[in-house]
């Protein structure tokens, strides 16, 4: 039976976690980190096919080279990322060919201080490995692969290995690099890292090998997920994000093949993190939640340079793996090239994101866990119960759901903003690709404040040049347009209320009052009300429903300055002034803002998984939210409030 757990440290040791991981950085400065590899050069050719003249021999059109730029990959993007994590000290084990390429790599390497006396030249037989990237109109076209063909003479391995062997006793980690579909590391230098792997059996030794990772005895192996399941199922290729294959199927192969391993194993899922294979068992370790569009090119490389650094700085190898994770996170932001993360903007990352847990039970209902006859999932059992003493609430979609229905709205306000004059005239591929990216972030966004994400609306029109820029509105701008059409429904339901066609029960979540009452009633706590929402809009709004009065710590929302007001702060604030410990804090709520605060902070997560529009029953992709956003229970409505409470209490 394989053993299946979280990192210790997430969430329930989240912030304990986080301030290790910040602090970590100040120990870079004194390690000395070796890699030994496939080094190899990135080459971004930006191509015109209309400035090109036409070639007098084939009659085509040449394409004309706009623009190029080169940087380190393969085991050379990794010695990259460890100098952006400022390592003290980086040094490059590889080899060279004699031609404008190599020159270029040893440049690009000796610019960010990388030591490069380990590139051994060799003048025959070996081309400078280079994958060049053609972009026409921005998409790229097919790679071009150089160095794909090279023999290592016997003399440039005995020179490489001398390098090594001169430098191993002061490296403080050893990446060991296998990229190619023939890689430098082989035979005779496979057998080296194993015999110093017996020989230093303390030190830091890392082997990141797509295949044939098992050639190396007694190393800390990484391998991404597909490279492994593939070879367990006998496939061809697999994608790395293919949902298809889930956790279970990942430890059955781990357990096929390493078994007997003495050191860990870090096995990357992209977007669903990582999971490190140590004694038998599977430790989860989260992703990082990102908004936006991703380039996933080099995140492998930028997750093992803060897996090394960490592992050699002290960390746990889960937490070092994280520290991994928020690396990654950075570089997968930067399109269009190898990216590498600085100290500051993973603090950045740290401080402003949130991680996304138990992936595979997010998208997978029929593993959930549900209390005793109820329909209340348990996801995690382990929270400390009978302690609450301060609530929030979330407001649209947990208590009122009078503002049902403001994702269609928010779509088309962003849509006709983004296409502007276009809007009708849009060719249908484009209008539904821009659909696309836009339902998405509607969904990530759920939670925040209106102006964050009509900010990201301003960027999202500049970005797609529909609109000219002079006539691009501000954040501001664009919330007024938003709320405009928003409050339009909203009235209209007030007034429906007025008119006594309905009634306040109509716009309440089923049963979230009498849970209030009795909760407030068994456990005496403070309640407080939070929203994204404007703060007048929402206490009229709780005020006309009739429950304003239950929030004895009182009513919050937007004040249309996110450095004044957000659930975070409020969060932060309420802890402060009560001295809270993590349990005494419980928070409820529908979108993943208030869920990922409330965790980072320790406190007891309930999502609330509500259909809006019966009221009642559960809403799939809301779940998969909120489960990822980490919360502790799930919810769909308060019709089994008593139950909830009874459990919640210690019952």
């Amino acid at each position: 039976m394989i053993r299946f757990r979280m990192n210790l440290s997430i969430p329930a040791r989240q912030a304990m976690v986080k301030d290790s991981l910040l602090k970590i950085f100040d120990k870079f400065g004194g390690l000395t980190i070796g890699v030994l590899g496939d080094f190899a050069l990135d080459a971004y050719w930006m191509l015109d096919g209309e400035a090109g003249e036409i070639s007098v021999e084939t009659g085509k059109r040449a394409y004309a080279v706009a623009s190029q730029r080169y940087s380190p990959g393969g085991a050379g993007n990794i010695v990259a990322n460890l100098a952006a994590l400022r390592v003290g000290r980086v040094e490059a084990f590889g080899v060279r060919g004699d031609d404008l390429f190599g020159g270029r790599l040893v440049e690009e390497l000796t610019g960010r201080g990388v030591v490069t006396q380990g590139i051994v030249l060799q003048k025959e037989n070996w081309d400078t490995h280079v994958w060049a990237k053609p972009h026409v109109e921005g998409e790229e076209l097919r790679r071009l692969d150089f160095g794909f063909f090279n023999q290592p003479s016997e003399r440039t391995l005995e020179t490489l290995l001398d390098h090594l062997a001169a430098r191993v006793e002061t490296l403080d980690a050893l990446i060991v690099n296998r990229q190619l579909p023939r890689p430098l590391v082989t035979g005779r230098v496979v057998e080296w890292v194993n015999d110093l792997i017996e020989l230093y059996p303390a030190k830091v030794i890392i082997v990141d090998s797509r295949e044939e990772s098992d050639l190396f005895r007694g190393a800390i192996l990484k391998i991404d997920q597909a490279s492994l399941i593939r070879r367990h199922k006998g496939l061809d290729s697999l994608d790395q994000d293919a949902e298809s294959f889930t956790i279970d199927d990942v430890a059955e192969a781990a357990e096929r093949f390493y078994k007997d391993c003495t050191r860990p194993i870090v096995i990357t899922r992209g977007k669903r993190g990582c999971l490190v294979w140590e004694n038998g068992g599977l430790v989860e370790v989260p992703a990082v939640f990102i908004t936006g569009p991703v380039d996933p090119v080099g995140a492998g490389d930028t997750l093992l340079a803060g897996l090394a650094a960490g592992l050699a700085a002290g960390l746990a190898v889960a937490d070092a793996a994280m520290l991994g994770n928020w690396a990654a996170s950075v570089t997968v932001t930067k399109l269009k090239q190898t990216g590498t993360a600085t100290p500051e903007e993973i603090r950045s990352r740290m401080n402003n994101s949130r991680l996304v847990f138990r992936p595979d039970l997010a998208v997978d209902l029929r593993k959930a866990c549900y209390l005793a006859g109820t329909r209340i999932e348990i996801v995690n059992p382990e929270i400390v119960r009978g302690r609450i003493g301060q609530v929030i609430f979330d407001h649209d979609g947990t208590v009122s759901i009078l503002r049902q229905g403001w994702e269609p709205i928010m779509e088309e306000v962003m849509l006709e903003m983004i296409f502007g004059e276009a809007y009708d005239s849009v060719p249908g591929s484009e209008f539904f690709r821009v659909r696309g990216r836009v339902a998405e972030y509607i969904d990530q966004s759920t939670g925040i404040q209106t102006i964050q994400q009509m900010q990201a609306l301003a960027d999202m029109v500049a970005e797609f040049g529909y609109v000219p820029r002079e006539k691009i509105l501000d954040a501001a701008g664009y919330k007024e347009i938003f709320n405009e059409r928003l409050l339009k429904m909203v009235h209209e339901r007030i007034a429906r209320l007025d008119e006594g066609e309905l009634v306040e029960d109509d716009f309440i979540l089923k049963g979230v009052l009498e849970f209030m009452r009795a909760l407030k009633e068994r456990t005496g706590a403070v309640f407080y009300l939070a929203s994204g929402t404007d703060q007048q809009d929402v206490e009229i709004e709780a005020g006309r429903l009739g429950y304003a009065g239950l929030f004895d710590g009182g009513v919050y929302g937007a004040v249309g300055d996110i450095d004044k007001f957000s659930k975070k702060k409020l969060m932060a604030r309420i802890i402060a002034d009560h001295g809270l410990e993590g349990p005494e804090l419980c928070t409820f709520g529908d979108g993943p803002v208030e869920i990922s605060e409330c965790k980072r902070n320790g406190g007891i997560a309930v999502g609330v998984a509500s259909d809006e529009l019966r009221r009642w029953g559960l809403n799939p992709a809301k779940r998969e939210r909120l489960v990822k956003a980490g919360a502790d229970l799930i919810v769909a409505d308060f019709t089994q409030g008593e139950k909830l409470l009874d459990w919640l209490m210690g019952g």
